[in-house]
């Protein structure tokens, strides 16, 4: 009896999966913003807010690549911390992060100039 009780235990523990709702709020924020970007520079300067066309555009697509690389590298990492390996979707997600994230560094790089 007494081997039984000093016995070594193993327990398994697991992590917990997280909840993909910063990835949804974040991507849903990066196309709402390149939507008002996209209005902003078709909008006619005599529409509501069309004087606000000349570079807010520009800044909206800055920001929604901003959003929409930091959503698809959570995405990427949560899919490779899940997996353990490099899957095609990790591999995707983190291509489209780096894509979003050079388009916002060439708006970036437009608006100032």
């Amino acid at each position: 009896m007494t081997t039984l009780l000093e016995r070594d235990t193993a327990e398994i523990t697991r992590v917990p999966e997280r909840s993909g709702v910063t990835e949804w709020v974040l991507g849903i924020l990066g196309v709402v913003a390149a939507g008002v970007g996209l209005w902003m520079y078709y909008v006619p300067t005599t529409w509501f807010l069309g004087g606000l066309a000349e570079g807010w555009y520009l800044g909206a697509f800055v920001g929604a690549g901003l959003l929409l690389a930091a959503a698809f590298g959570l995405f990427a990492r949560r899919i490779l911390h899940e997996d353990g390996v490099w899957t095609t979707q990790s591999v995707m997600a983190t291509g489209l992060s780096v894509l979003a994230l050079a388009g916002a560094i060439v708006f970036g790089l437009v608006w100032i100039l």
